[in-house]
């Protein structure tokens, strides 16, 4: 007697491989996604102990030029926070939020996933340009608070006007700062701005008119540079920021 064959069910087929890969995050996700890492980076105790750190020391350089000098102490408060902590600070923001690395390579934790580098990078540099607008406006109007005197302008409208001046000209070097965030390694293109501004920036020449330095000075009542307008040298703080900004985000495409 032959024994009958034994019954196998039939096991299902197996889905397709699919070796395409996944279709890319759409603008507006990975440009959410770009500024979720920068605020996260930004929130850290590092970038919070930097913040303080700036505003303590805007702080107390207000207080003592009020305290050994009322005649002129805003106006010599606010040359010391725009010469030194404003410009330091915007460095730090942008060190920071992109994870002190080229621009492209802070946006690898999100990109990997299907964001495109380009709109990746212009969340973090959106999310920079605006945390370093508000610093700036924050210091500055600092500095007139605690500079204040009676001699002084009104307090409001000159605090107000501070704040607007310090909002762009930091805006200004988040532009340098990321565009040289671009270039060598970790992004240590970031210092080639920030040193030839401290060097070069205050000129009265060429130089001066295009740097921040100086023409954040010409809108405090300083030397314009090239005898340039005030009215010139806000054009030039905020379109040379938008400039730089848009070039850090096409050099960082893939």
């Amino acid at each position: 007697m032959v024994d009958a064959p034994a019954h196998r069910p039939e096991l299902p087929a197996l889905p397709p491989i699919i070796s395409a890969p996944p279709a890319p995050a759409g603008l507006w996700a990975s440009i959410l996604f770009g500024v979720g890492m920068a605020k996260h980076r930004l929130l850290r105790r590092r970038a919070a102990l930097l913040a303080l750190l700036a505003l303590a020391l805007s702080a107390s350089g207000a207080v003592i030029e009020r305290r050994f000098g009322s005649a002129g102490a805003v106006d010599r408060a606010l040359e010391s926070t725009f010469r030194l902590v404003l410009p330091l600070l915007t460095f730090a923001i942008v060190a920071e939020a992109s994870e002190r690395s080229r621009l492209r390579e802070a946006a690898w934790p999100a990109a990997r996933y299907g964001a495109l580098h380009r709109d990746v990078v212009l969340g973090i540099v959106a999310a920079a340009a605006l945390a370093s607008a508000a610093s700036g406006a924050i210091l500055a109007a600092l500095s007139v608070l605690l500079a204040h005197t009676s001699s002084a302008p009104p307090l409001v409208a000159d605090a107000l006007l501070s704040a607007w001046i310090g909002g762009i000209t930091a805006f200004a070097y988040t532009g340098y700062y990321a565009f040289g965030a671009t270039f060598l390694r970790q992004g240590r293109g970031r210092f080639i701005p920030l040193i030839a501004d401290f060097l070069i920036g205050g000129s009265a020449g060429i130089a001066g008119a295009i740097f921040p330095r100086a023409n954040a000075g010409n809108l405090l009542g300083g030397e314009p540079p090239l005898r340039l307008p005030q009215q010139a040298s806000t054009a030039i703080l905020i379109v040379s920021g938008a400039i730089l900004c848009g070039l850090a985000v096409l050099r960082s495409r893939k």
